[in-house]
């Protein structure tokens, strides 16, 4: 599905019409395209291809968050953050797992800033940066002209 509504995965109209009968089908008023959508189940959301039902992710992202303070609140090395993430790459995609790292670091601060700011903020940057590595986070950018 488009930003701006249904459009036809053949020729890209907006001009749609639902096809009355069994199955769920779609027709494009223009070229005639008929064809069935993919919907998600209702209470499901895809992630990494898969269908997961949102409690499950939230569960999930609940146990992260509480397994990443605790390791950071430590001074976990990169790779004990990595070990951690890992448990969950199938469950949550990257953007909620790069969300949650930045909400551990947050709420392990205030143990963080006993060890020194400037040990805080080097710390937090290298965490952040190993994640973003480890999941290939933010993807890249488009190539292209860019718009000013």
């Amino acid at each position: 599905m488009h930003r701006e509504g249904l459009r036809c995965p053949k020729c890209g109209s907006m001009r749609i019409s639902i096809v009355a009968g069994g199955q769920f089908q779609l027709k494009c008023m223009d070229c005639g395209y008929t064809w069935s959508p993919n919907l998600v189940p209702s209470g499901y959301i895809e992630v990494n291809g898969r269908l997961i039902h949102w409690t499950e992710v939230e569960a999930a992202v609940e146990k992260l968050l509480r397994e990443l303070r605790d390791a950071l609140e430590g001074a976990v090395d990169c790779e004990g953050v990595k070990a951690i993430i890992a448990r969950y790459i199938n469950v949550l995609d990257a953007d909620r797992i790069s969300k949650t790292v930045r909400n551990a670091l947050v709420q392990a601060e205030p143990n963080l800033r006993l060890k020194g700011r400037s040990f805080m903020e080097k710390y937090s940057n290298s965490v952040i940066e190993c994640v973003n590595g480890y999941l290939n986070w933010p993807p890249p950018r488009p190539k292209g002209r860019v718009l000013s």
